[in-house]
């Protein structure tokens, strides 16, 4: 069978991340047998057409000079128009280019199914080729896509037309199900949760760094994430003063940059734990295991603001892969994650004392600890291994064509 993938984000190159979910679910997904292309936006200085572990890449162009490619990548395309004013002259070329991309593919290929990463805009270009070519098609709904439809009439309208016009859509959390459901109530049977994932086997290395030794202490908190608003890192920080007071050794290391670092930064001079509480900036993921490794917890304080919250917390998956024992807000997707006290802990958003209570009670029970490091490794790998979820996106396509083609006899 073979698939054409329309994403926007996709690993540029060998050490990139971008979109590395999208590659590790689709070398899975070559590894069971289909053959699947992938469409994704040109950059400068990259390749137009190139071969990545076996599958066939096309990168469209969209804007020339290529300097001025700057809608995609990155921190994904909602960022970059706020960042490049300019890159809105090329959102139109953008979606021509894509078109006019899937368009050759499909003719020279013989695509059987369409699969679009983002409702906007590869979800629409998908839903149009299900529209006037009757053309299978699968939608992928990541979280910010969904807040970012839902907030005026017209996008309401145009997530309804891409979800009818798509035989399936598939959200990662039961969160992001509920509330496309309330956009789409009549489309409610098509839409599947089938999470996003990771590959265990990664942050389950023999060898590590010693971090604690680096860092000289015995008790850590490790956080990671993009330093925004919505990850809820300045409630994990107010929470240092009562950790501290019972475990004075106590480090909470913060990897991970974004917009809201001055005000963490600031709020850690306030309460004077400067030397508590280290920031280290970005990291390659290769990197993480030894943190993950050395952590005694690992904290996702997400909130809800303004109906915008974590679709789901793959930082917690890794966490758990790599045997730490993890803590979460009880908001989002992070309750498809953490069953409360089996696999970890949730807590109510927003709420220092709780989340400083239950940090101090891992600290002072090895036995909850080595519990919640067992629950969790059981539970990525039966739920959330890309071996796991990719056979759940084979099935789809699978049920996709048996359907057409009952319906065609």
């Amino acid at each position: 069978m073979k698939v054409l993938i329309l994403t926007s984000s996709f690993p540029r190159n060998e050490n990139s991340h971008e979109g590395i979910f999208i590659l590790d679910l689709v070398r899975k997904l070559h590894y069971r047998g289909f053959v699947p292309y992938i469409l994704a936006p040109h950059f400068l200085r990259g390749n137009l057409r190139e071969v990545v572990s076996g599958i066939q890449v096309s990168r469209f162009p969209y804007f020339y000079p290529f300097r001025y490619e700057r809608l995609a990548y990155g921190s994904g395309i909602l960022f970059n128009l706020k960042r490049y004013p300019s890159a809105f002259f090329s959102i139109i070329p953008f979606m021509l280019s894509e078109f006019v991309g899937s368009l050759t593919i499909i003719a020279k290929n013989n695509i059987h199914i369409i699969h679009t990463h983002w409702l906007v805009p590869q979800g629409l270009l998908g839903a149009l080729f299900n529209f006037v070519f009757k053309m299978p098609h699968i939608a992928t709904v990541h979280g910010s896509d969904l807040n970012i439809l839902k907030k005026k009439r017209l996008l309401i309208l145009l997530c309804r037309f891409i979800v009818r016009h798509s035989d399936i859509v598939t959200v990662n959390s039961t969160f992001m199900k509920a509330r496309l459901d309330a956009l789409a109530p009549e489309c409610s049977a098509k839409i599947q949760v089938i999470p996003m994932g990771i590959n265990p086997e990664k942050f389950q290395a023999t060898e590590f760094i010693d971090i604690k030794k680096k860092f000289q202490t015995r008790h850590l908190i490790l956080s990671v994430g993009r330093l925004i608003d919505l990850k809820g890192t300045i409630n994990l920080i107010n929470a240092m003063p009562d950790i501290l007071r019972q475990f004075p050794d106590t480090i909470l290391l913060i990897i991970g940059a974004g917009p809201e670092k001055e005000t963490l930064v600031n709020r850690t001079h306030e309460i004077g734990f400067e030397s508590r509480i280290q920031f280290l900036g970005m990291m390659e993921i290769d990197e993480l295991p030894s943190y993950y490794h050395a952590a005694d917890v690992f904290v996702l304080p997400s909130i809800n603001k303004s109906g915008k919250t974590e679709a789901l917390g793959v930082v917690l998956l890794e966490a758990m892969a790599s045997g730490c024992p993890v803590i979460g807000s009880n908001v989002g997707g992070i309750p498809d994650i953490i069953i409360d006290g089996e696999t970890g802990f949730l807590v109510p958003e927003q709420r220092p004392d709780i989340l400083a209570e239950k940090i101090v009670r891992l600290f002072s029970d090895d036995g909850l600890r080595e519990q919640f490091h067992q629950n969790g490794l059981i539970r990525v790998r039966e739920k959330f291994s890309w071996e796991k979820i990719s056979k759940d996106f084979a099935d789809v396509y699978m049920q996709v064509l048996e359907e057409r083609t009952i319906k065609e006899l």
